[in-house]
């Protein structure tokens, strides 16, 4: 997706708190030195953390190459506005609607060697349960699936589904990868999704 799509008040409000905040937070990366994502593009891999964390890592992910899946609604056009001006590239759809071409896209992109970033629990939940639709990616694409956390020293917790997580101005951040998932270890998309799962608890 090329076209840039325009801020309403809401996205603008997010991008302008987020670009706020997010220059005075202080992170650290730590976990697996198999890949740093600030430095290793173009390996072909996915990226997943929970929905609660998408506006510390999107705001961390800025301009590193990854493409993310964003839900083709108008909370999905809104998530996509901001994307865009943090410089990530977007592949619109999800596994409950346009389902069978997100997979497409996303198994074209990951087998040319595009990283991209994708939610297991989003768009509408339930919070941090995993859906298959990464284990089909996953496995189709032969992409091993790095687990992501953002993990403040201080937060607010919305009051919403995800308990969507806004970390405190001025606050560490510790920036977790984990150890891959790999496809070729878990033939059974049930079994991957499972270790997923057991990846991505904190």
């Amino acid at each position: 997706m090329n076209k840039k799509l325009p801020l309403d008040t809401i996205s603008a409000a997010i991008f302008l708190l987020g670009s706020l905040l997010g220059k005075t937070w202080r992170f650290q990366v730590t976990g697996t030195k198999l890949i740093n994502p600030f430095i290793d593009r173009n390996k072909g891999v996915i990226y997943c953390f929970w929905h609660s964390h998408i506006l510390p890592m999107s705001y961390l992910f800025r301009g590193i190459g990854v493409k993310a899946v964003v839900s083709d609604s108008s909370d999905g056009d809104r998530a996509t506005a901001v994307a865009q001006r943090w410089n990530h590239g977007v592949i619109r759809g999800s596994s409950s609607f346009h389902g069978i071409s997100v997979i497409r896209q996303c198994v074209r992109e990951l087998r040319k060697g595009q990283n991209i970033v994708l939610i297991p629990d989003g768009p509408r939940g339930p919070a941090e349960v995993v859906k298959p639709g990464i284990a089909q990616i996953a496995l189709l694409a032969n992409a091993p699936v790095y687990p992501v956390s953002a993990l403040p020293r201080a937060a607010w917790r919305l009051n919403s589904w995800d308990r969507f997580m806004v970390p405190y101005p001025f606050t560490s951040i510790n920036l977790r990868i984990g150890e891959p998932v790999l496809p070729d270890r878990y033939p059974s998309a049930v079994d991957f999704t499972a270790e997923l799962q057991r990846a991505l608890v904190q």
